[in-house]
């Protein structure tokens, strides 16, 4: 696994590899990262190595964002410490709103996505294990489409973290 630390308002350090710090130019994190896995324009790069994807704006790296959670293949992060894969999406949103000490933007419904404006720290999952948990119980409660009820047991197991983080340049939310 390669190990990744996100760094809010600075970027992030990849184990032996090296550092993307927020503002560098695309073609340094080239030199970097390697060449990206696919460009979906000149303002956007994905590695599929480091399972991330990168924006950039007119300075340079804007925005980095993890888009394999909860359950990566290649790589695992670390923020303060924690893997935030794993701590579970609560405990992620207790922590990151203790460091963020102010304005949480929780438009995309909470608990669904939120940001932590003074971190420029952004969560996204598609739905929450309480969704989940209704879903199931009203499949059981009818006793139909029990086929589905395998399915949703694994969208539970999905449900409990956070699908996709990402880290932006300060302001990066908005402020």
């Amino acid at each position: 696994m390669i190990k990744i630390e996100l760094k809010p308002l600075k970027g992030i350090s990849i184990e032996n590899i090296g550092e993307i710090i927020f503002g560098q130019s695309k073609s340094s994190v080239d030199n970097i990262l390697g060449k990206p896995s696919q460009y979906s324009d000149i303002s956007r790069s994905f590695y599929d190595s480091y399972e991330l994807r990168i924006d950039f704006d007119e300075i340079g790296v804007n925005f980095i964002e993890f888009i394999y959670g909860p359950y990566p293949e290649k790589t695992e992060l670390s923020l303060y410490g924690i893997n935030p894969f794993q701590i579970g999406a609560e405990n992620l949103v207790e922590l990151l709103s203790t460091k963020n000490d102010g304005e949480i933007d929780d438009e995309g419904g909470f608990g669904h996505s939120c940001a932590f404006v003074n971190l420029s720290v952004g969560v996204y999952r598609d739905f929450t294990d309480a969704e989940v948990e209704e879903s199931i119980n009203q499949v059981k409660a009818e006793g139909k489409n029990l086929g589905q009820l395998d399915q949703l047991l694994e969208d539970l197991a999905f449900s409990k973290n956070f699908m996709t983080i990402g880290i932006g340049t300060e302001n990066y939310y908005g402020n």
